[in-house]
């Protein structure tokens, strides 16, 4: 029987087993030697992945071995510490045992928000007086001073200005002093200690404060007089922004050199704060001038687009963002989950349950088939949690149940 006849007619085993013998020994140890590494190419490609690296799968589009669970409970947990009400097993747990309990991902950025140090110019001075209903923060400064005034939540958890910075426009030379003599320093012990205490828990995330005309609306101004400054002095708006933009330039270039592979631009959009007409004209230049920086330099990002978004969702794609964050479908919000897959147009998304989908009213069956619906029409670019965070009284069981979907889901 000829060697070609032989190799047409044997099985496929009996072929590769002819075919190597025919080898010179050289070969033979090199052929042995691949051989090798292609079996543990596959042990490597089969291991399961820690939530760091099934983090980075979703935003780089790679496959990985299931979907990531990381629902945000800093608030939960400090509201019912606060009043007691810690679930009996949890008391004396710290957070993160509570999400190792629960099989979860914290969302990092709760632990390097303080990384990135706002260091002031020469001349700038800052008092701060707290008491135990309100927290002033004031800067004095050789053009005069401004003052903000907050007032604490029930527990003291949290906070909500009642007073802002900018009065009116003629603070705004106030505020542009202060801006221009700003610099920003990165806290590398900082950012390794809290490195360290995550571990595998997550990816490192790094969260913005608002930007463009959102600063004005949300941190100094406010909406209304916000709103009537920018109708009847767009000129001293508009240079307000600049000046924004100059003291972002100096924190992006600092961001640009540290370990952050994501980037969040906090900017709580909601389309009855921010128009879509104001959308296109402030924030869309901004997201896609410092997107297009970021991707760079090899970084990604995300925006926080927590409230109604329906008029504004068919921007995001022009955005540069790779995805969005806790953006709420109805019941909550205002889209659909049909209409936020088409509004994504292939970005990713973080988050995506209503947070009412957690409280009683809301029946387990109907959140089982939420996630169904949400997983089927989202995996795999998706990083499944709550929008925007758990409620003080939502259920554990709840957060649980949802876990376990999310870890059974086939990808």
């Amino acid at each position: 029987m000829s060697d070609h006849f032989r190799l047409n007619t044997c099985t496929l085993v009996e072929s590769k087993l002819f075919l190597y013998n025919l080898l010179p020994s050289n070969l033979k140890v090199l052929a042995t030697m691949h051989n090798t590494f292609n079996i543990y190419q596959k042990i490597v490609n089969a291991r399961a992945l820690n939530n760091r690296e099934r983090t980075m799968a979703v935003f780089t589009r790679r496959k990985a071995d299931r979907l990531i669970w990381q629902p945000r409970l800093h608030h939960w947990h400090e509201v019912n510490k606060a009043r007691g009400s810690l679930p009996k097993k949890y008391k004396d747990w710290d957070i993160l045992q509570i999400y190792d309990d629960l099989g979860a991902s914290p969302r990092s950025y709760h632990y390097f928000n303080n990384v990135i140090r706002t260091v002031e110019g020469d001349g700038v001075r800052i008092e701060l007086k707290e008491d135990i209903e309100y927290v002033y923060t004031k800067y004095m400064t050789a053009e005069g001073d401004i003052t903000q005034i907050e007032k604490k939540n029930l527990w003291g958890t949290n906070k909500m200005r009642i007073k802002y910075f900018l009065q009116t426009t003629d603070d705004f030379r106030i505020l542009e002093h202060i801006l221009r003599r700003q610099h920003f320093e990165f806290d590398e012990e900082e950012y390794d200690r809290n490195d360290r205490l995550l571990g595998d828990r997550c990816e490192p995330i790094l969260n913005l404060p608002h930007g463009s005309i959102q600063r004005l609306f949300i941190e100094y101004m406010g909406l209304e007089r916000g709103t009537i400054a920018l109708w009847k002095t767009p000129e001293k708006v508009e240079e307000l922004l600049r000046t924004f933009d100059e003291n972002d330039d100096k924190r992006f270039e600092l961001i640009k050199r540290t370990p952050f592979k994501i980037i969040n631009f906090g900017d709580n959009i909601d389309d009855s704060l921010v128009s879509p007409t104001l959308l296109k004209k402030y924030m869309l230049p901004y997201y896609q001038r410092r997107t297009r920086e970021l991707h760079q330099m090899g970084k990604y990002s995300t925006s926080h687009w927590d409230g109604k978004i329906k008029h504004v969702l068919p921007f995001a794609k022009e955005t540069g963002l790779d995805g969005l964050e806790c953006v709420p479908p109805i019941p909550q919000g205002s889209v659909t989950l049909e209409e936020l897959r088409d509004g994504l147009e292939g970005m990713m998304l973080s988050d995506g349950i209503p947070a009412t989908h957690f409280m009683p009213y809301t029946g387990e069956e109907e959140l089982k088939k939420f996630m169904q619906k949400l997983l089927d029409l989202f995996a795999p670019n998706i990083i499944v949690g709550i929008s925007d965070m758990m409620p003080p009284d939502g259920s554990v069981e709840r957060l649980r149940m949802v876990g376990r979907i999310v870890e059974e889901y086939k990808i």
